[in-house]
C-alpha cells in the first residue's frame, strides 16, 4: 500500500504559506502514463476513511488545502466526483523539520584576537573580539501533493514544495500564499509528453 499519510502537523499553510523566502518546487511524474485519460478526481481521504481523514475534515488548514487545490484542478478542466470511481485520487502530506544554520563570519574561534603591524609610516596595533560562529535555528516545511491512478493504485505525479517558515502570518497572507503555492505546483498539470 502507498505510504500516503504523515501527520498534518500545522497544516498546509503553516508549513508553506508561511515561507520566509519563496518556496522551491520539484515536479516528478511517470513518463509512461497517459494523463490525457484523466477527467475526474476525488480526495484520497474521502475514499479511504481513517483517523487522519477524520482529523483533516475538521482542520481549517486542511480545508484550505482542498479549497485552493480544487480551484486549480477545476481551472484545468477536472471535475471532483462525489460517487463512483474517479480517474485519479489526490492526496497530500505535510512535514516540518527544525534546521540549524551556522555562519562563521570571522574565521576565528571565540575569544580576543590581536595583531600588530609595522610599516614605513609607523606601527599599529589592533585588538578585536570574535564571538565565534553565529547559530540560527529555523523550521523548514515540505508539502507533497500526489496524484494516484485509481486503476493501478500507483502515484503517477508528485509535486513537492519546500521552504523556510515564517513565525506568524495573517489569515489574508495564509490564503494568498496557499493560492500561490497551489498554482505553482499545478501550473503544468497534467504534464505533456516530452515535458
Amino acid at each position: 500500500m502507498l505510504p500516503l499519510y504523515r501527520p498534518a502537523v500545522l497544516g498546509f499553510l503553516l508549513l508553506l504559506a508561511g515561507c520566509a523566502s519563496k518556496p522551491s518546487y520539484d515536479i516528478d511524474f511517470s513518463d509512461s502514463f497517459d494523463f490525457a485519460g484523466l477527467h475526474s478526481y476525488r480526495w484520497y481521504d474521502d475514499v479511504h476513511p481513517s483517523e487522519m481523514a477524520d482529523y483533516r475534515q475538521y482542520n481549517s488548514s486542511d480545508k484550505r488545502v482542498r479549497t485552493y487545490v480544487d480551484r486549480e484542478l477545476r481551472r484545468r478542466g477536472f471535475s471532483e466526483g462525489t460517487t463512483g470511481q474517479p480517474d485519479f485520487l489526490v492526496n497530500y502530506s505535510i512535514s516540518k523539520q527544525d534546521q540549524m544554520r551556522i555562519d562563521s563570519f570571522s574565521g576565528y574561534p571565540q575569544g580576543v584576537h590581536g595583531g600588530m603591524g609595522v610599516g614605513t609610516y609607523g606601527a599599529g596595533v589592533s585588538i578585536g573580539y570574535s564571538s565565534g560562529p553565529s547559530v540560527k535555528h529555523y523550521q523548514e516545511g515540505t508539502v507533497v501533493l500526489d496524484v494516484i491512478d485509481t486503476r493501478s493504485s500507483k502515484i503517477v505525479w508528485r509535486g513537492i514544495a519546500e521552504g523556510k517558515l515564517k513565525d506568524s502570518l495573517t489569515q489574508k497572507d495564509k490564503n494568498r500564499i496557499a493560492s500561490e503555492v497551489s498554482q505553482a505546483l499545478l501550473q503544468d498539470f497534467p504534464p505533456t509528453p516530452g515535458q
